[in-house]
């Protein structure tokens, strides 16, 4: 029997995707996923573990079985304590649509008091110019006719 130096190309095409998909469950990236989800567990297997200790070590001691309501007690705290935190997150939540709610309509009327400023500032300024106008016409007036009234003097 003689080796085929040549392999087939579909056994070529398919070792190496075998080879890939063994590195991608094994590779050190999918454990890390893994032990990232695990890390959501852990503060709840550090509450159990001082609860389990003594039920552990009356197992070695004693062939009876362990006695769980303690061990009950401590997961109906921790789920009654899991609901308070939603609720507190569902209400956090509802404030902060509220608060933003609020911030919209404060930002709403900022913009239309400013705007009314704007138009104050330009509605005065159109006034002051006015103003100035009838001033120097009036002076002009006063001067008219302190001038007439000396002609009329000098006149007379």
């Amino acid at each position: 029997m003689t080796k085929n130096p040549n392999p087939e190309p579909a056994a070529v095409a398919a070792s190496p995707q075998l080879s890939l998909t063994k590195a991608e469950k094994g590779s050190h990236r999918s454990m890390w996923e893994l032990l990232l989800q695990l890390r959501v567990v852990l503060p709840y297997l550090a509450r159990l573990v001082p609860l389990l200790d003594p039920l552990l070590d009356r197992g070695i001691h004693s062939k009876a079985g362990p006695d769980l309501t303690e061990l009950t007690k401590g997961v109906a705290t921790m789920q009654t304590s899991t609901r308070d935190l939603e609720v507190q997150a569902r209400n956090q939540a509802l404030q902060l649509e509220r608060i933003e709610q609020q911030m919209g309509r404060l930002r709403v009327v900022h913009e239309s008091s400013i705007e009314e400023s704007r138009k104050l500032v330009a509605e005065i300024s159109a006034l002051r110019r006015v103003f100035l106008t009838m001033s120097i016409v009036m002076a002009v007036l006063l001067g008219a006719t302190v001038g007439m009234v000396a002609y009329l003097i000098i006149r007379s």
